[in-house]
């Protein structure tokens, strides 16, 4: 969901042609893609590790059982 609203945030802003956003350089990175950025590079870095999380858990249930006897 917070991906969902970032792409959405950011999409719509970039359509309006980035006039609700301060022009000066400094504001437009610094604040705007930086600090925002971060509400995207955070649950991204979450999203990827849960991944690999849920792969390694299917790898150790797929695995074959060898019965003891």
């Amino acid at each position: 969901g917070q991906l969902y609203g970032d792409v959405l945030y950011f999409a719509t802003e970039a359509l309006a042609g980035w006039t609700h956003s301060d022009p000066r350089p400094l504001y437009f990175w610094g604040y705007f893609v930086v600090l925002n950025g971060v509400w995207v590079l955070v649950p991204g870095l979450l999203l990827l590790d849960a991944c690999h999380q849920l792969a390694t858990a299917q790898r150790g249930h797929d695995r074959p059982r060898h019965k003891a006897h």
